[in-house]
């Protein structure tokens, strides 16, 4: 293999979308890449289908089936200790890359020795697969505001399909399953790629940068009926994301995710809270409408700028000024 990098793929139950996220990827104009998928004890005909769509179109696959269930972050995790390339790409189960998103990553990253991580943009597709409005456009487009941005403690966010460097991510700790609570929800797999980016983002003082690429280059499904489940801890994870990243710079030690929430005031919880019921209403307020709902949608949006105002801003400034 001429190019050191492994495409991975983490799945569990993915047997409705799998086969044509395996089409996309064996459509890629660079194919010199290992592919690694990881099944996470699916209960379903994941694997099954993944061994017969090879079998219809051969090519290099190592298929591993983990013992048990251990969620998103785990599976790659397990990646990054057993992958021999330096360069890692993930690509979840049900999403659909365009045929140019690994080489034009590939393609940028070994451009520069100082990229740790490229992303690029993605756009919104529902669980039919149909285009629907806005996408994730997150992430600097240059080293020189990545820096500045580093340098200010800011949270790095950029989307889930991206190319790093796996031997800078270990460094940092890579996707971390320490100091979370047994069970459900797990609480490592929310917002596990912005604790990745934000520790890498440690490394600028070296030199090093996490930009993206600025063009849509793949298709990102977004399912309804997962869309409000996991608000509060998104919100509670990206909290302590941000207080380990100004701990660290402090040469403080980082809190574990249960030290972070037995310290947490309930005055703070409580707008963590607020700030969760008015993301969660908001998601239904623009579903309601899609549904030809309009009242339905009013009261929603109505509950989501009363629990946070600022919410909604955000949300106006991030994605809404940026549909295609």
């Amino acid at each position: 293999m001429k190019n050191n990098l492994t495409l991975a793929i983490c799945m569990y139950n993915a047997e409705k979308y799998i086969e044509e996220t395996l089409q996309c990827i064996i459509g890629q104009t660079m194919q010199d890449f290992y592919l690694l998928i990881v099944n996470d004890c699916s209960t379903d005909e994941s694997a099954r289908l993944v061994e017969n769509f090879f079998k219809k179109h051969p090519r290099q696959y190592e298929l591993v089936n983990l013992p048990e269930n251990g969620g998103l972050c785990a599976g790659r995790r397990y990646v990054e200790d057993h992958a021999t390339t330096r360069y890692l790409l993930f690509v979840d189960a049900d999403d659909c890359p365009y045929p140019t998103l690994v080489e034009t990553l590939y393609h940028k990253i070994t451009s520069d020795n100082d990229l740790m991580a490229v992303g690029c943009h993605l756009e919104y597709m529902d669980s039919n697969g149909q285009k629907m409005k806005g996408g994730i456009f997150l992430g600097e487009t240059n080293k020189k505001r990545f820096y500045e941005k580093a340098a200010n403690e800011k949270l790095i966010f950029m989307q889930p399909t991206a190319i790093y460097d796996r031997e800078v991510a270990l460094r940092v700790g890579g996707h971390n399953l320490v100091g979370f609570p047994d069970g459900k929800p797990r609480y490592q797999d929310l917002c596990e790629d912005l604790d990745l980016w934000t520790r890498m983002s440690d490394l600028y003082k070296e030199g090093k940068a996490i930009v993206v690429v600025p063009e849509i280059l793949c298709r990102y499904r977004k399912h309804e009926q997962a869309l409000s489940s996991n608000s509060l801890g998104m919100m509670l994870r990206m909290r302590h994301v941000k207080i380990n990243l100004k701990r660290r710079r402090r040469y403080r030690p980082e809190l574990t995710f249960i030290e972070f929430c037995e310290q947490l005031s309930a005055e703070e919880r409580r707008k963590i809270e607020r700030k969760a019921i008015s993301a969660d209403s908001l998601r239904a307020a623009y579903y309601n409408l899609r549904r030809g709902k309009l009242l339905s949608s009013v009261k929603e949006l109505y509950r989501s700028v009363s629990n946070d105002p600022g919410y909604i801003m955000d949300k106006l400034k991030h994605n809404l000024l940026r549909i295609k």
